[in-house]
C-alpha cells in the first residue's frame, strides 16, 4: 500500500497553547504553509490554568481578542493566600509577577478557540496523531512519519520542525537535543465542582506541608482544582497517588479543606501530572526548536507556563519566518540564549522562594530546595 505524503513548512508537534501561538503567528505574519500534530482529540482535561493579563497582549498580537473567547473564558483572581513559612495566612499577588491583575482560565475554551483560529487562518490540524520517526534528509529537511488511528500512516516532509510536545518534550528527545532537568516535581490533584446555591472567593491558595505544597484555585463553570506537589520518588514512597492517602492529607490542611466544604468531587480518582523543571537546547539541530515547556518548564508556583508558551512560540516565528529565507543559524543560537538567560533568573526567584519555608528542615522535598 502506497503511503501518502504531505508537505509543509513548518510542522507543529502539539496542539497546545504553544503550537497554536507559533502556528497563528506563522499564519498572520509570513507565507509559511504549517501543521499541527496533536496526540490527543482534546476531550482530555489540560491542567495550567492561572495566567497575568499581559497574557491578553500576547493574544492581540496573534490578531485575537478577548472577546472572541467563550464567556467565562477567564475569571479575575483576586490574590493569593499563603501559607508559606509560616501558620499564619499572608495575602499576596501573584509570586512571581508584579502585575496586578491576573485570571483563572477555563483551558477547554481557551485551548479550542486558538486550534479554531488556526484552521480558520489556513493550518491544518491533525488530532489523534501520533508521530513515529524523525529523519533529518541531505537537502536539510525532515521527514515525519505519524500514524491516524483511522488513515493509518502516511508522511510529511517539512523544512522546518517544532517541539511543542510540553514538558515531555518528545521530540527533542528522539532527536536527540540535549535537555537538563532539575527536579522531580510531580502534581497529585482533583477537580471539584461547587454545589448549587454556594459562591467561594476566586483566589488562590497555597499551603505547604513536609511532602511539598498544596495549591487551590477556583476555575470558571464553577469548578475548583486542588493540587498536591511533591517529588516522583516522595510520591511513590508515601503513596500520595492514591485516593485514600491523598484525600487524608488534605483534611490536615489549615485552610483548603474547608474551600472544597460545599463542593463535590468530579475526580474518581486523583490524576498525576508531570510539573518538573526542566531545559532544552534548541541550537543541536539544524531547522529545529523547542518552544514553550518542551523548550524550559517552571514550577507551577511560578505562573510562568502558559505566558511564556505563547510569547516564546511567537518569538520562534520570527526566527522561523527569517530561518526559511535565510537560512542564518545563529538567530537560534540568539533564541536558546535568551531561553537560558530567563530559565536562569526563574531558578533565583524559585529558590528564593523555596527558602522561605523553614518549617520542614528534615523534609528530603524541602532539603532539596534548601
Amino acid at each position: 500500500m502506497t503511503v501518502q505524503t504531505l508537505t509543509t513548512d513548518v510542522l507543529i508537534v502539539g496542539g497546545g497553547p504553544a503550537g497554536t501561538s507559533a502556528a497563528l503567528s506563522l499564519l498572520n505574519y509570513s507565507d509559511a504553509t504549517v501543521m499541527i500534530v496533536e496526540q490527543s482529540d482534546y476531550n482530555n482535561t489540560r491542567v495550567g490554568e492561572h495566567i497575568s493579563s499581559s497574557l491578553f497582549d500576547i493574544l492581540k498580537y496573534l490578531k485575537i481578542n478577548k472577546d472572541d473567547f467563550e464567556p467565562g473564558s477567564f475569571i479575575p483572581s483576586y490574590g493569593n493566600t499563603a501559607y508559606w513559612g509560616s501558620n499564619q495566612p499572608t495575602s499576596t499577588e501573584s509570586i512571581f509577577t508584579v502585575e496586578t491583575s491576573t485570571f483563572q482560565l477555563d483551558r477547554d475554551k481557551f485551548d479550542f478557540k486558538l486550534v479554531e483560529q488556526v484552521a480558520e487562518r489556513g493550518g491544518i490540524v491533525f488530532p489523534r496523531t501520533k508521530c513515529l520517526n524523525y529523519l533529518f534528509l541531505e537537502n536539510n529537511e525532515w521527514e515525519i512519519t505519524l500514524k491516524h488511528p483511522e488513515k493509518g500512516e502516511f508522511t510529511v516532509l517539512a523544512k522546518y520542525l517544532i517541539d511543542a510536545t510540553g514538558r515531555q518534550a518528545s521530540v527533542c528527545r528522539q532527536i536527540g537535543a540535549p535537555s537538563t532537568k532539575i527536579d522531580s516535581l510531580m502534581g497529585v490533584g482533583a477537580f471539584f465542582k461547587i454545589k448549587e446555591g454556594h459562591k467561594l472567593n476566586q483566589n488562590q491558595v497555597l499551603e505547604t506541608n513536609e511532602f511539598g505544597w498544596w495549591y487551590n484555585a477556583v476555575l470558571p463553570d464553577k469548578t475548583i482544582v486542588t493540587t498536591l506537589f511533591s517529588d516522583a520518588d516522595i510520591i511513590s514512597e508515601y503513596k500520595l497517588n492514591q485516593n485514600d492517602t491523598w484525600y487524608d492529607l488534605l483534611q490536615s490542611t489549615n485552610l483548603i479543606k474547608h474551600k472544597l466544604k460545599d463542593t463535590l468531587s468530579l475526580s474518581k480518582k486523583v490524576w498525576v501530572r508531570n510539573a518538573c523543571t526542566q531545559i532544552s537546547d534548541s541550537s543541536f539541530h539544524n531547522n529545529f526548536i523547542a518552544i514553550g515547556d518542551a523548550a524550559s518548564s517552571f514550577d507551577p508556583i511560578s505562573s510562568m507556563g502558559i505566558g511564556f508558551a505563547m510569547s516564546s512560540a511567537c518569538n520562534a516565528a520570527r526566527i522561523i519566518k527569517h530561518q526559511l529565507l535565510e537560512k542564518d543559524p545563529k538567530r537560534v543560537v540568539s533564541y536558546q540564549k535568551d531561553v537560558s538567560n530567563n530559565f536562569d533568573n526563574y531558578l533565583r526567584i524559585r529558590k528564593q522562594f523555596y527558602q522561605q519555608e523553614k518549617r520542614w528542615s528534615s523534609s528530603i522535598f524541602w532539603k532539596r530546595r534548601n
